[in-house]
């Protein structure tokens, strides 16, 4: 991942627990292959480099799995156009401000029906606590779970390298900084909001 050192990510593992989201790249002999899925630290502490996913086993990509197999998850955070009219006090062409994160490693099939329940599990529960729905596996209709575990490869990823990048108008003076977040706020789209809100927490300290 290219990181220039002024916007590498102070904990790149945040940005993958914030937008667990990821691209997972793999490569076999028919080629290279790219499945957008849910990907997640197994366990929440501060130094784990293992995460887990699933995909559809009818996707081609899921034939292609082996062991430790090289993988590439890309984690893509919120993003926004920079207008370089808002840069006055160091003049500027315009530039994309984002969040991103990768995660570099060996992939691993988990085939036993265990550990697959195990992912579908954690992947539930993580993603219900993010939004306080309280979802639950054991809330799905009776054997609708059962059912699903034949059709998804569930799968580990040992990561090698966990990198992430926070490009938010840091290397611009302050009074630029304030003007894009006041015209993004202004501009109001998704992306624009949360860059916006990011780069004020910054400014808050």
């Amino acid at each position: 991942m290219f990181v220039p050192s002024h916007y590498a990510a102070a904990n790149p593992r945040s940005i993958i627990r914030d937008h667990p989201f990821a691209a997972v790249v793999t490569t076999d002999e028919k080629g290279m292959h790219a499945t957008a899925t849910p990907v997640f630290f197994e366990t929440m502490g501060a130094e784990e480099m293992d995460l887990v996913g699933h995909i559809a086993r009818r996707n081609p990509q899921a034939d292609g799995f082996h062991p430790d197999q090289n993988a590439l998850l890309i984690f893509s955070g919120p993003n926004a156009y920079i207008s370089g009219a808002w840069y006055r006090q160091k003049p500027q062409v315009p530039t994309w401000n984002y969040i991103a994160a990768q995660v570099q490693g060996t992939l691993t099939p988990l085939d036993d029906s265990a550990e697959s329940l195990a992912v579908l599990q954690l992947t539930a529960e993580r993603l219900s606590s993010r939004r306080g729905d309280a979802w639950h596996l054991e809330d799905a209709p009776q054997g609708r779970v059962e059912a699903l575990l034949p059709h998804i490869r569930s799968f580990r990823v040992k990561a090698r390298a966990i990198e992430g990048v926070e490009k938010l108008s840091q290397t611009h003076p302050q009074e630029d900084r304030l003007r894009v977040i006041a015209n993004l706020a202004q501009r109001g789209e998704s992306g624009d909001l949360a860059i916006a809100r990011l780069m004020a927490e910054r400014e808050a300290g």
